[in-house]
């Protein structure tokens, strides 16, 4: 995988990012400023460090990772109502963490930056569960072909994305292994689904001396479990990274080694919706199904990554996909930078951003 024909974002992102961050304490925002006029956006913690992993927790609260692209933090745990309303206490130690999910056994796990995926059970006793660099190591990526790119390396990781299954176990989008990976609290690993490379058009890059199209990785970014127990996945699109071009796919979590592809008709792995652009996150309401899709920015990520040298991103995307209706836009122009996004059973929707500057939490009012 090389940047001209995936995202620097999910590649190059972890160097990067870490030029424009300072370490700093969580705060609460108890500003009027901080709320949208019409009480559509609600900051719930301001000066994070890169909070890009997202989970609700009990009934009354939301779970914050930091470290994705920056220092690290401490995980924590945000009570947003019931008799701790409004207050903050971390759980972890400074930790660099890029996703974090929690299982129905009541276990944090998370994937961390040096690619390992950790587990902490509900006593506290953090373990380290699997090297995911070292396990893609012997699973190669069959879509990459050094022979005729030497930029390519077929053993790449870039684990990404977390979910927690009813099982207790976890699966993990790889973006730069272009597949999920299924993992058991015992530390016991399989591949439940790859992506080839598609055809993608280059008419939004601007580059005349480009062919039409162009072979593009799928870069599964994101994870989320639907009411019926299946993984809808999230992409981003390598290069030419096309606005429109990303799918989300509904893949069947005990499928082993399932190859995802558009034309190919498979029972365990098939498109869902189409016409997304450059996918980070996905989260259902568990009420009702609707699913919210938060997207790096409407041009896609070929334009956010020109906020590196500008200093200035692009507003992110959060659209709300309901059974029956096109995908409707939420909180429009008031989030940058995303990071993760979380429904609580009670609907609340919840939502990180800012992971290359200033990090925050927010609560979104449909």
């Amino acid at each position: 995988m090389n940047l001209r024909r995936t995202a620097g974002l999910v590649s190059a992102g972890l160097i990067i990012g870490a030029t424009f961050l300072a370490t700093a304490g969580p705060a609460a925002a108890d500003d009027d400023d901080d709320d949208d006029r019409r009480g559509r956006v609600q900051v719930l913690l301001k000066d994070l460090s890169s909070p890009k992993g997202i989970a609700i927790g009990s009934r009354d609260s939301v779970v914050v990772g930091q470290g994705a692209f920056g220092p690290p933090g401490p995980v924590l745990e945000y009570f947003f109502r019931g008799k701790h309303r409004g207050t903050t206490t971390p759980i972890t130690d400074p930790v660099n963490l890029v996703d974090i999910a929690i299982t129905p056994d009541g276990a944090g796990w998370g994937i961390g930056g040096d690619r390992v995926l950790y587990r902490q059970a509900p006593d506290g006793t953090v373990e380290a569960v699997l090297d995911i660099a070292k396990y893609q190591a012997t699973d190669l990526d069959p879509y990459n072909d050094p022979y005729n790119d030497p930029m390519e390396d077929p053993a790449e990781s870039n684990p990404y994305g977390i979910a927690a299954l009813r099982s207790n176990d976890v699966l993990i989008a790889d973006a730069a292994g272009n597949d999920v990976i299924r993992v058991s609290p015992d530390g016991d690993a399989v591949t439940v689904a790859r992506w080839p490379r598609r055809l993608v058009k280059t008419d939004r890059v601007g580059d005349p001396t480009l062919p039409p199209k162009l072979l593009a990785e799928a870069v599964p970014t994101s994870i989320a479990i639907g009411r019926d127990g299946w993984a809808y996945v999230g992409q981003l699109v390598g290069f030419p990274g096309r606005p429109g071009s990303a799918h989300i796919w509904r893949v069947n979590p005990n499928a082993e080694d399932a190859t995802c592809d558009a034309k190919v008709k498979t029972r365990n792995c098939k498109v869902w919706k189409s016409g997304f652009t450059s996918i980070i996150d996905l989260a259902f309401d568990p009420r009702n199904g609707t699913l919210y899709v938060y997207e790096i920015a409407k041009a896609g990520w070929l334009k956010f990554e020109e906020g590196f040298a500008s200093g200035k991103f692009p507003p992110a995307v959060l659209l709300e996909v309901r059974r029956g209706h096109k995908p409707r836009e939420l909180v429009r122009g008031k989030l940058s930078e995303p990071g993760g996004v979380a429904v609580a059973r009670n609907g609340s929707i919840f939502v990180t951003d800012g992971i290359f500057s200033n990090g925050r939490l927010l609560r979104v009012r449909p």
